[in-house]
């Protein structure tokens, strides 16, 4: 029961769930209930799962000092443990990207690229933002086609995450602080509180466009509204409910794209 537990930290059910999601629903959106979305789903699980096992073994030095209940300091599995974890799921996703499009498959590696990038390189805030943002991005064409709408939509989804990588720095300052890292340059804040509002802005273009359905506006003033809160906060440094405010939009945003994607 314990290892269990541990791997379903390991997991990180939250963030899986949010790449997952965004997978399950335009796939099926755009291929239905079929054998290609099973593994397009099936994929991007299995690459989650052995990226955030990656990430847990590579900063299980730091997890003991600010994150002692992770599975790697509570002693429930070794670091090589998680490293072979990761392997093996790894090589599970990769299985599952090679039975998909061509693109498909190469957009996948990409992702994967980048995902190492972030887990393995020593970046600074804004270059990790944008990796990270970008491999949100590209969950778009993947799951459905390389279209002005999905681009847009995957652009949509992609900017408040750069604001929302940037926010979060702030928000472990001082954990990381303890384990000798550079703290995130001040001015960052500013940009990542932009980035908010000019969301809010970049989610109506749709509408301008002509893109979408009189059912979009409904569904998407949640993510207006939770925009425009996350961007005060972060200028004004009030990062408590800052997660709160960010899967409201996120929930808001999959369900407008549901039905217009």
């Amino acid at each position: 029961m314990e290892r269990l537990k541990a791997l379903q930290s390991l997991i990180r059910i939250r963030h899986t769930g949010q790449v997952v999601g965004i997978v399950t629903m335009l796939s099926i959106k755009r291929h239905g209930f079929s054998v290609q979305s099973m593994l397009a789903i099936a994929s991007f699980l299995f690459l989650s799962i052995a990226l955030f096992s990656f990430d847990d073994a590579h900063d299980s030095v730091g997890d003991k000092l600010i994150h002692p209940n992770r599975p790697i300091p509570t002693g429930v599995f070794t670091v090589n443990q998680v490293y072979l974890i990761g392997t093996l799921f790894f090589c599970f996703g990769i299985a599952s990207a090679y039975n998909l499009l061509f693109l498909q498959f190469l957009l996948f590696l990409v992702v994967a690229v980048l995902g190492f990038a972030v887990v393995f390189l020593k970046l600074n805030s804004i270059v990790r933002a944008i990796l990270t943002a970008s491999m949100i991005f590209l969950l778009f064409p993947f799951s459905t086609s390389i279209s002005s709408k999905s681009l847009l939509f995957g652009l949509i989804v992609a900017l408040p995450h750069i604001a929302g990588s940037i926010t979060k720095d702030f928000i472990h300052l001082k954990g990381d602080e303890r384990i000798g890292l550079q703290p995130p340059v001040y001015w960052t804040r500013y940009v990542a509180s932009g980035l908010f509002f000019i969301c809010g802005g970049v989610i109506l273009l749709p509408i301008a466009l002509n893109l979408v359905s009189w059912l979009y506006v409904p569904l998407i003033v949640p993510t207006f509204v939770s925009c425009l809160m996350l961007g005060y906060k972060v200028l004004n440094q009030q990062y408590p409910k800052v997660y709160i405010y960010g899967g409201i939009a996120m929930l808001s945003t999959l369900i407008a794209f549901s039905i217009n994607i």
